[in-house]
């Protein structure tokens, strides 16, 4: 079985997006799980990474074993699959990354080191707006070039920080998704 789980960025606009990976792609899984982050209905600002890793814990305890999982993350989605990967939450078989924000997580996340990309290895794409105005583009190509060079970084071109170009990510996806 092919599960695909859709981590979106943290606002709660992001639902959005989530909900258009999942229209566009979720034909190509057995199933499709998005998460809906506690602080969208507490009101809170942010993420709560150690809250979420828990209820991607609970999600994952949830599906028959031996199911491949395949993850869609975006912006602070991507953060908290990089922290739950590697705190042994879950592994999936492949991972496609969406504006990862990596110059924000510079000064709080990974502040005291990269070990959550270094020791990432899985088939992973990450798709990178070139002129996104949220988190910069040249940040992350030098990241990922650093702690995590396996990983395929397709430069991208919307001038926002939306990464709702499906066609472009379909063409780029179709041997990850069909493998």
């Amino acid at each position: 079985m092919r599960h695909v789980i859709v981590l979106p960025g943290n606002s709660s606009k992001n639902k959005a997006w989530g909900e258009l990976m999942l229209e566009h792609f979720s034909n190509q899984f057995d199933s499709a799980f998005m998460f809906s982050y506690d602080h969208w209905v507490s009101g809170e600002t942010n993420i709560n990474f150690v809250r979420e890793e828990e209820k991607i814990s609970q999600h994952v305890a949830t599906l028959p074993v031996g199911t491949e999982i395949i993850l869609f993350a975006k912006s602070a989605g991507s953060l908290l699959a990089f922290l739950a990967m590697y705190h042994g939450v879950f592994t999936p078989v492949r991972c496609v990354f969406f504006g990862i924000p990596f110059d924000l997580a510079a000064t709080n996340l990974f502040m005291e080191g990269w070990e959550p990309v270094d020791s990432f290895t899985l088939p992973a794409v990450a798709f990178h707006n070139v002129e996104d105005p949220v988190t910069s583009y040249e940040f992350t190509k030098t990241t990922l070039a650093k702690h995590a060079p396996h990983i395929t970084f397709i430069p991208t071109h919307e001038a926002d920080h939306w990464y709702g170009s499906v066609d472009t990510y379909a063409q780029n996806l179709s041997t990850v998704l069909e493998s």
